[in-house]
C-alpha cells in the first residue's frame, strides 16, 4: 500500500496558538502539534460518535511515518497501527487488539454490571498478568482517602478477575 500523505504545514501555521493548532475538518476536531521528532495530527470525531481518536505521525520531512487509533480519553493504542518508510510504502502493521478480543463497548458494559462507573475510573491500562500470563484490563478507581480500589477484567472473556481495596499509609 502506498500512502503519500504529507503534514499540512499551511493549516498548522494558520490555526496555530499556544503551541497547538485546532481546526474543524469534515465535522471532526483536528489537533496539530509538533515535537522534536515529529509532527502530530489527531482527529477527534464528535461525541458520542466514537470511542477512538485517529492519530497520525509525520517525520521532520513532513512525510507520513505512522498512524493508528487511541482509545478516546486514554493513552491506549487500539486497532491496527501502520508504519511507513520515507517513500510512503507500508513497512509494518501491528494489531494492538490481538490479545483483547472483547470490544471496548462490551468492556464498558461489564464495568457497569460490576458497579464501576466510567466516571470513577482514574487509570486504565491493558496489560499481561505476569503470574498467569492472561491479558487483562486493569482499572484504578476513585475511592475514599487512603483507599486504593483496583479491578481487573479478563481481556478474552470480559469477566471480572478480581476487585480489591487496599489501605494506603503514607509515612
Amino acid at each position: 500500500m502506498d500512502k503519500n500523505e504529507l503534514f499540512d504545514v499551511f493549516a498548522y501555521e494558520t490555526h496555530y496558538a499556544d503551541g497547538i493548532s485546532v481546526l474543524k475538518e469534515g465535522g471532526n476536531t483536528v489537533f496539530m502539534s509538533e515535537t522534536e521528532e515529529a509532527y502530530i495530527k489527531q482527529t477527534v470525531p464528535p461525541d458520542p460518535e466514537t470511542v477512538a481518536t485517529q492519530t497520525t505521525y509525520f517525520a521532520d520531512t513532513l512525510t507520513l511515518r505512522s498512524e493508528g487509533r487511541f482509545l478516546k480519553g486514554w493513552d491506549i493504542e487500539i486497532g491496527v497501527w501502520k508504519e511507513y518508510d520515507r517513500d510512503g510504502q507500508l513497512v509494518n502493521e501491528v494489531d494492538k487488539d490481538e490479545h483483547y478480543p472483547v470490544s471496548w463497548e462490551d468492556m464498558r458494559g461489564n464495568f457497569l454490571v460490576n458497579d464501576i462507573r466510567l466516571s470513577d475510573i482514574r487509570l486504565l491500562r491493558r496489560t499481561q498478568d505476569p503470574t498467569s500470563g492472561r491479558y487483562c484490563w486493569v482499572l484504578t478507581l476513585k475511592s475514599d482517602h487512603g483507599i486504593l480500589d483496583t479491578a481487573c477484567f479478563d481481556a478474552e472473556t470480559g469477566d471480572l478477575i478480581y476487585r480489591k481495596q487496599q489501605t494506603i499509609t503514607v509515612d
